[in-house]
């Protein structure tokens, strides 16, 4: 009932706009925050392909061979409905929300960029389809000849980004949470001391959308750590014909079991990062404004900086 009941509330409420505020920009803010975190998922590959007969259908809604850039661009516009819903009502505390929401995003973004580069090193392509795919290779498969003697210690693994980057993950796990603006990263909002933040002049439909976008930007942050970071679709040994394992079993399965293994895979590991994120606001209070800007500046971006400058120096020793 309560599924059914908060929406019909929030749609059939009155859409209130400051008398004093901006009515244009009022408007135009909710559609700026919800609409990047559903187009950003668009990139998002659930699966390799469909075959159907001669067709062969690419599992991603929009195959961009750029997607990563694609991707850190929608991402950056979704502050701009917090800026414009601030400005635009006319109110201290939502102004105080705002500008807390612009220094937020730039002091954890730089951190989120820099850890894809890794990704981006180790992999060598933009395209997130691509990417997933090079997830389906084993580690001993990428390991040097000098890195010989790890082969049967971790040769066996597949070659997740989790394995080859795992200070990429943490750094772009922290900062994918602070880009969803919920707890503890929530200082745009700040209920205790802002009232309810950039949206405290917002109600009905309008609300509800800056409230949708909110959870459409945990389920895209858990999209793109499931493909950057875990294989995406991908299982385990599983080609596109069945499990080829390391020790040199086959097991041959049908194609839709396949696609069907690979579409479950992909959405266990987005629910569990959903699942991940939210507990995350059960567990851990609200960070105050200066301890944000430091994690942010002073250990997110020189572990990003670090990280990067190892993975250039492995990946030309290497060579």
């Amino acid at each position: 009932n309560t599924l059914l009941a908060d929406p019909v509330k929030f749609l059939t409420k009155e859409d209130f706009i400051p008398p004093a505020g901006d009515k244009f920009l009022h408007t135009l803010a909710p559609c700026l925050a919800l609409f990047p975190a559903l187009v950003t998922f668009a990139v998002i590959p659930f699966g390799d392909v469909l075959i159907i007969g001669d067709r062969v259908i690419n599992l991603q809604v929009a195959n961009v061979n750029i997607g990563i850039l694609y991707v850190l661009a929608m991402a950056s516009l979704g502050v701009y409905g917090v800026v414009i819903g601030a400005w635009a009502s006319n109110n201290k505390f939502s102004l105080l929300g705002g500008v807390r929401g612009s220094a937020q995003m730039i002091s954890y973004e730089i951190a989120m960029g820099l850890s894809i580069i890794g990704v981006l090193m180790v992999y060598g392509t933009l395209e997130l389809q691509e990417i997933a795919r090079d997830q389906g290779l084993l580690i001993r498969e990428l390991l040097p000849q000098w890195l010989v003697f790890l082969r049967p210690i971790i040769g066996w693994l597949p070659a997740w980004g989790i394995f080859l980057q795992p200070v990429a993950f943490l750094l772009f796990f922290t900062a994918a949470v602070a880009e969803t603006k919920r707890i503890p990263f929530d200082l745009p909002e700040g209920e205790s001391e802002l009232v309810a933040g950039y949206h405290v002049e917002y109600s009905g439909g309008k609300f509800l959308m800056f409230f949708a976008g909110e959870f459409a930007e945990i389920v895209t942050a858990a999209g793109l750590m499931t493909t950057l970071f875990f294989g995406g679709w991908q299982v385990p040994y599983l080609m596109r014909d069945g499990f080829h394992f390391p020790w040199g079993g086959i097991w041959f399965l049908p194609h839709l079991a396949v696609v069907s293994l690979q579409v479950a895979a992909f959405t266990v590991k987005v629910l569990f990062f959903c699942w991940l994120q939210i507990l995350l606001r059960w567990s851990v209070p609200r960070f105050r404004y200066d301890q944000v800007m430091r994690l942010g500046w002073k250990m997110l971006l020189p572990l990003a900086l670090l990280n990067v400058t190892i993975t250039a120096i492995v990946i030309i020793a290497a060579q």
